[in-house]
């Protein structure tokens, strides 16, 4: 065996004879092979930019695969439901849903009342979790057009817009990995109720 060759042993293959179960192969045959492989996946990688209008990015590939005794390497799978390829992707940190709608945080953090969750953003993304609860007061208390640090009365929440709550709410549930924000509170808050 030269250094240009692996060896692969084949196993559960009974129709090798007794002996064959272990074959050299050449090593450039197997990388033109995962090469190729690794081409459709770039590919793959590459349309999935076209779903980051959605706020999704391609984040890991999984890919099964088998060589041949001639160094082809194969996808796994039958063609149908169980497949060979398993794409994940993630939000984009750069994008939020308020109200349904993906809004790109590199072009604004400003809501329509025109609060801006900048210094929010920027506190939950380093993981600053108090400075975050303080600003997130300071912004619900503009966004109720009340003084920084205002007491809130019930109805000065009612007055905060949805856009303002969606907002506080993705960039706390997205910087949290969803442990926070107002809706994760309410679910925790459901489910003490129900039992």
């Amino acid at each position: 065996m030269n250094s240009e060759e692996i060896l692969i042993e084949f196993v559960a293959n009974s129709d090798r004879p007794s002996g064959e179960s272990i074959k050299a192969i050449s090593t450039t045959k197997v990388k033109d092979s995962i090469q190729r492989l690794a081409n459709l996946v770039q590919q793959l990688a590459t349309e999935s930019t076209q779903s980051q209008a959605n706020g999704l990015a391609l984040d890991e590939v999984e890919i099964a695969i088998k060589l041949t005794d001639t160094g082809e390497a194969i996808l796994l799978g039958d063609g149908q439901s169980n497949g060979t390829m398993t794409l994940r992707f993630r939000r984009s940190s750069n994008s939020i849903i308020t109200g349904g709608e993906v809004v790109n945080l590199a072009a604004s953090l400003t809501s329509s009342s025109g609060v801006n969750y900048t210094k929010l953003q920027a506190l939950l993304s380093s993981a600053k979790w108090q400075e975050a609860n303080q600003e997130t007061w300071n912004v619900m208390c503009l966004a109720a057009s009340k003084n920084i640090g205002s007491v809130l009365s019930s109805e000065d929440i009612k007055q905060i817009s949805c856009d303002d709550l969606q907002i506080i709410d993705s960039l706390w549930k997205q910087h949290s990995q969803g442990r926070y924000g107002f809706s994760a509170q309410n679910q925790i808050y459901m489910s003490s109720i129900l039992g």
